[in-house]
């Protein structure tokens, strides 16, 4: 997928809480307002809660 944007605006995009996840870009941990390049390896981790 093509994207160009923030992290926040793919989140939205996919429908996806924020709360929910741990992003990464190209193997480093992203605020939600970093900006996403083309070319770059984002990761969406899903935080599972509870014990």
């Amino acid at each position: 997928m093509d994207f160009d944007g923030t992290v926040i605006t793919l989140l939205r995009s996919l429908k996806v809480m924020r709360e929910e996840v741990v992003i990464k870009i190209n193997g480093k941990l992203a605020p939600e307002t970093a900006k996403i390049k083309s070319g770059d390896c984002v990761e969406i981790i899903k935080v599972v809660f509870g014990g």
